[in-house]
């Protein structure tokens, strides 16, 4: 078994090429993809280290991909782990890339191990260009392009549906903000000064009530919304010497948008970027100290004792 960066990434070419060689509408051509984008999401992984596509339920699977063979084959992570990891370890790999990778994922299981035709009668439109871009941040991750994965043929074609998405997604996203201030402008003045105080008390709420939360101007009213994100990365912990309190920053990619005021509704990374909020953001995030150190309090307190002082103090408050 080889967990190479290189070797996955030929053999995720070799898949994409399989894709490729059968008709563009054909159910082989969703059922190479399916594998190929996995095998890239290994890639990339690998790429950071092979460790990462171990599985840790046995040690020998670790072991393995520091160059020590184990007594039994090694085995690596499901494609639900490798996508999370992809996730977590590589940059713009949002949240709703790795959803749409399990998608893939599913219908390919559906395909090998189910009576379904799974890939049949599926518009190559509903899923191509979000595979496309998947490829692309793996891709980037890895220092390459479409032409060096795909050849120049084919590049041309994932980098044109691409292109046609983000000007479609522009363009949608445009008139949900112009429609949404348009029907803001509508309300009469008393209306709209009511709404608007209401908003200040639900967003402020909303941003309280949770991490990766922040309340930024809408950019269709320009109240403030509350927009929420996916973790990127965890910086150092820092403890507050007065309070014992552990915080750390925390840097979010923004994955959604809610307006109070205007109703306008923005979901995904692509849609939040193309309307100019994209731009990643910092909050700070509490860890509970009891998690955090691993702390077992049944190991520090005698339970037993407390139970019996608290019936004593019943007992003697009656």
């Amino acid at each position: 078994m080889s967990w190479s960066t290189d070797e996955l990434l030929g053999k995720a070419k070799l898949y994409a090429e399989r894709a490729n060689n059968e008709d563009f509408e054909s159910a082989l051509f969703g059922f190479w993809m399916s594998l190929c984008i996995e095998l890239l999401g290994r890639a990339a992984l690998a790429k950071i280290h092979p460790v990462l596509l171990a599985d840790p339920s046995q040690e020998g699977n670790i072991h393995y991909s520091f160059g020590i063979n184990p007594k039994a084959n090694p085995k690596s992570v499901a494609a639900k782990a490798v996508f999370a990891r992809c996730s977590v370890f590589i940059e713009d790999f949002t949240d709703q890339m790795s959803g749409h990778c399990l998608l893939l994922a599913d219908r390919r299981n559906k395909e090998l191990h189910s009576g379904e035709a799974a890939f049949e009668g599926i518009e190559n439109s509903t899923w191509l260009p979000q595979t496309y871009e998947v490829f692309s941040v793996l891709l980037n991750h890895m220092g390459l392009s479409f032409e060096d994965f795909l050849g120049k043929q084919h590049a041309k074609v994932a980098e044109g549906m691409l292109k046609d998405r983000h000007e479609h997604l522009l363009k949608e996203v445009k008139e949900r903000i112009s429609s949404a201030k348009k029907a803001f402008d509508k309300i009469d003045g008393d209306a709209k000064s009511e709404r608007t105080e209401k908003a200040k008390e639900v967003v402020q709420s909303w941003v309280k009530a949770g991490t990766l939360r922040e309340a930024i101007d809408c950019p269709s009213c320009g109240f403030k919304g509350a927009l929420s994100g996916e973790s990127l990365n965890r910086g150092p912990i820092k403890i507050d010497e007065d309070d014992g309190t552990i915080v750390r920053e925390v840097r979010a990619l923004p994955n959604a948008f809610r307006c109070a005021v205007c109703a306008l509704k923005l979901d995904g990374y692509q849609e939040l970027l193309h309307a100019g909020m994209g731009k990643a953001f910092v909050t700070m995030e509490e860890e509970d100290p009891i998690e955090f150190f691993g702390i077992v309090p049944e190991e520090h307190v005698d339970i037993d004792k407390l139970i019996r002082e608290y019936h004593e103090d019943e007992y003697n408050n009656e």
